[in-house]
């Protein structure tokens, strides 16, 4: 039997991150074309403020803020 901490993490390990940003995503209207998606996720999959799927400086997933057209990363990489 694992600690409520941990019961807690692996669900949250369990849920398709990239489906939650794409069901976030289709409540934006402003979004970046694919060629800039690409270019910001990449980026950021290099970046060392990245944990696994979400962005250490600010607090979000990555994959998301990099679809949105009008925010720039935290630390200047876009």
């Amino acid at each position: 039997m694992s600690c409520k901490g941990c019961d807690v993490k692996e669900e949250a390990l369990a849920v398709d991150v990239d489906e939650l940003i794409a069901e976030q995503l289709s409540f934006e209207i402003h979004l970046a074309d694919e060629e800039l998606v690409k270019k910001r996720v990449g980026k950021c999959e290099m970046c060392p403020f990245r944990s696994l799927h979400t962005c250490t400086k600010c607090g979000c997933f990555y994959k998301f803020r990099a679809n949105l057209v009008n925010k720039e990363c935290p630390v200047g990489n876009w």
